[in-house]
């Protein structure tokens, strides 16, 4: 077993080591660091099967201490380490997702060994339900991205080409019946108008389901055509920068992608009250990094904590699917941005 223990204080290092020893895990591989740092440096290339957390560091302490471990995305169980002070806080960090805590000074060699195979029980517990989960939302969505190419499909193969027929017919009527058309004129000129842009909202419906652009050409393309409707038709002026070298990304990857950004421009139009935007793609190594940031009236970040929104969850789900991270930053007057991460593979 490989344990990354995150204590800077030798007696308590040596210890801890004592009691692994104590409980039949002498032959752990423990790797001892003292500040969150060498933990962020050293998770880039490494992993774990469980990790023993102080939450007092040199360069972190309290809550900060675990979240800058699990912005290193960790695939292994965590357990606290506190004092008895800290035991409330101990309890919050359970609720943000390590498995178990341990307060210093109190714990025996027993209690070591409970709380690491209750950890690793747990964790897998939690891990199995989240590929569950992840399994039937890529379950739903999948079935939601069918349903919508085929309503997509039946109404520009269907109502537009019988509306597109129409508009043909009665153009047709207009030439063999001059006389008929000169007396009624402003009728006849009101039906066209009513059939023509009849036929350009459904085909524009039909675009918004399921881009032209992305079954032809790729994502790139898709996304400046969704960017010039957002200036068209929102009024907001967009800064689209896509700097992608590599372009290895599933057909599936690419829809979500897709979905996402839709959806966040959704947010945008109804509640931002934006008119300037920033999206920015760019690649470092295998990792494709998304920024959106407007100019909006933002909005208080902890009444979504309270009060879900199924937009910000939608968004959530979908970048869970890509194995990503999305994070969203907003104030009010301040405007909203969100930073999406997610390797190419």
């Amino acid at each position: 077993m490989k344990i990354l223990l995150i204590e800077d204080n030798e007696n308590d290092i040596f210890l801890i080591k004592e009691y692994l020893r104590l409980i039949n895990f002498s032959n752990a591989e423990v790797t001892a660091l003292s500040t969150s740092k060498e933990v962020r440096e050293i998770l880039k290339e490494n992993t774990f099967d469980l990790a023993l957390l102080d939450l007092t560091l040199p360069d972190t302490t309290g809550i900060s201490s675990f979240e800058s471990l699990m912005s290193c995305s960790p695939e292994f169980p965590i357990i606290v380490l506190t004092g008895l002070e800290d035991q409330e806080i101990a309890k919050e960090i359970i609720h943000k997702g390590a498995q178990d805590y341990l307060v210093k000074g109190v714990y025996q060699p027993k209690d070591l060994m409970k709380s690491i195979e209750y950890s690793i029980e747990r964790y897998q517990w939690f891990m199995d339900r989240y590929k569950m989960e992840r399994k039937y939302v890529n379950a739903i969505i999948k079935g939601a991205e069918t349903e919508r190419t085929r309503i997509a499909r039946d109404l520009h193969d269907g109502v537009v080409q019988t509306l597109t027929i129409s508009l043909l017919t009665l153009d047709l009527l207009i030439k063999k019946n001059p006389e008929f058309i000169e007396k009624n004129s402003v009728l006849v000129d009101k039906t066209r108008k009513h059939l023509k842009n009849s036929v350009d909202e459904v085909r524009n419906i039909a675009h918004s389901l399921i881009p032209n652009a992305f079954q032809n050409t790729g994502l790139k393309l898709a996304l400046s055509e969704l960017m010039e409707d957002i200036r068209s038709l929102a009024s907001i002026k967009v800064d689209f920068k896509y700097d992608i070298v590599s372009e290895n990304i599933s057909e599936d990857k690419y829809m979500t992608i897709y979905r996402v950004i839709q959806e966040i421009f959704n947010n945008m139009i109804k509640h931002a009250q934006a008119t300037e935007c920033l999206v920015s793609f760019t690649q470092k190594e295998n990792v494709v990094n998304i920024l959106i940031k407007d100019n909006g009236r933002g909005f208080d970040l902890d009444s979504i904590n309270i009060k879900p929104s199924f937009g910000i969850d939608n968004i959530q789900s979908r970048v869970n699917l890509l194995n990503g991270t999305c994070t969203l930053d907003s104030k009010k007057g301040e405007g909203t941005s969100y930073e999406i991460s997610f390797p190419m593979n």
